[in-house]
C-alpha cells in the first residue's frame, strides 16, 4: 500500500487570520490539547501519552508499569514560562475565572468552537495545576455547548468541569 500526502492549498490572508485564533479549518482532539497543557507544564516537552499507568495481579501488586518517555522539545522552557503567565492570567482574572481553586494556582485557556452554521459551539477549557509544581494536565470539550446552548463558551461551561476534574486529582 502506497500513502500519499495530502497537499494543502495555501491560505488566503483571511483563512490564515482565522486559523490564527483556532477558527477555519483548524481541528484538534481533547487530548492533543492536554498534551498542549503539558508541554507547558513540563517547560516545554512533550511526553508519549499512555492509557494504563500499570498492571495489577489479584493481590494489587504491580506486574507492569508504564515508564515515561519524552516525545520532543515543542517550544523552549522561556516560551513555556510566558505561555504560563498568561495561562494563570486567564483564571485568575480573564476568562477562566471559574477554574480557580482555592489555595492553588491553576493555569488554563478557554476556547469556543464554531463548527456548524448556526449550530451550538463546542466549549472548551484546557489547564494544567499546581501551575508551580504540575501534577495534572486536563482538557475538556461540551460539544454544542450543554445546557449553555448559544451561550456557551469554554469558561462558562467547560472550566468548571476542569475544576472538578483537578479538584478530584489534588484533593483526594
Amino acid at each position: 500500500m502506497r500513502v500519499t500526502p495530502s497537499v494543502v492549498p495555501p491560505l488566503n490572508a483571511p483563512q490564515a487570520a482565522q486559523a490564527a485564533i483556532g477558527q477555519y479549518d483548524v481541528r484538534v482532539t481533547p487530548l492533543q490539547m492536554a498534551m498542549v497543557s503539558a508541554a507547558i507544564a513540563n517547560k516545554g516537552t512533550v511526553m508519549k501519552p499512555y492509557l494504563v499507568k500499570d498492571t495489577r495481579n489479584s493481590n494489587l501488586d504491580v506486574i507492569d508499569q508504564t515508564q515515561p518517555e519524552q516525545l520532543s522539545q515543542a517550544i523552549s522552557p522561556d516560551v513555556a514560562a510566558a505561555l504560563t503567565r498568561m495561562m494563570l492570567t486567564v483564571v485568575k482574572s480573564g476568562t477562566g475565572t471559574s477554574a480557580q481553586i482555592s489555595g492553588i494556582d491553576v493555569a488554563g485557556k478557554t476556547g469556543t468552537a464554531q463548527h456548524a452554521k448556526g449550530g451550538n459551539p463546542h466549549a472548551w477549557f484546557t489547564a494544567f495545576a499546581p501551575a508551580n509544581d504540575p501534577k495534572i494536565a486536563v482538557a475538556v470539550v461540551v460539544e454544542n455547548g450543554g445546557n449553555a446552548g448559544s451561550e456557551a463558551f469554554g469558561g462558562k461551561v467547560a472550566a468548571p468541569i476542569a475544576r472538578q476534574v483537578i479538584e478530584a486529582v489534588l484533593k483526594p
